[in-house]
């Protein structure tokens, strides 16, 4: 159980920190399909950034390093539990780095696409902050 979930951090963390290249302004939005019209934003794009007339500021670079950091600390948390030694932090504090920067950055950029990644990172919260220990122990964390 516990390669399983630091194979799940690690994947989620290089998932998010791959979202930094779109903030970086390599990408553009993508836009929704056909049966996603409702939503306002196109993949990509930050509500927070276009309501505020900031989507080619210098907030848009800061918002990809926010994303990158809080993947490399998801993939950090899973390192960790690998054994990894040149890694000096607990799993549980790089875990809960990693959920809140990307859980903040998922709300900058809410898109419905990001549903999974959204309780992906709620998932890593709640096991790195409120799992019980018995549990833990038992997934031989």
């Amino acid at each position: 159980m516990k390669i399983l979930i630091a194979t799940l951090l690690i994947v989620h963390g290089l998932i998010v920190a791959s979202q930094s290249a779109g903030s970086f302004g390599a990408g553009t939005p993508i836009p929704n399909a056909a049966w996603l019209q409702w939503w306002p934003m196109g993949l990509g794009q930050s509500w927070v950034l276009s309501t505020l007339g900031l989507e080619a500021s210098p907030l848009r670079a800061l918002g990809s390093i926010v994303w990158l950091a809080g993947g490399l600390a998801l993939v950090a948390a899973g390192m960790v539990l690998l054994g990894v030694g040149f890694i000096s932090i607990g799993w549980q504090t790089a875990a809960l780095v990693g959920s809140i920067l990307s859980l903040a950055m998922f709300l900058i950029y809410l898109h419905p696409l990001m549903a999974v990644g959204i309780g992906a990172s709620l998932a890593v919260l709640y096991i790195a902050v409120w799992a019980d220990t018995t549990m833990l122990a038992r997934w031989g964390l």
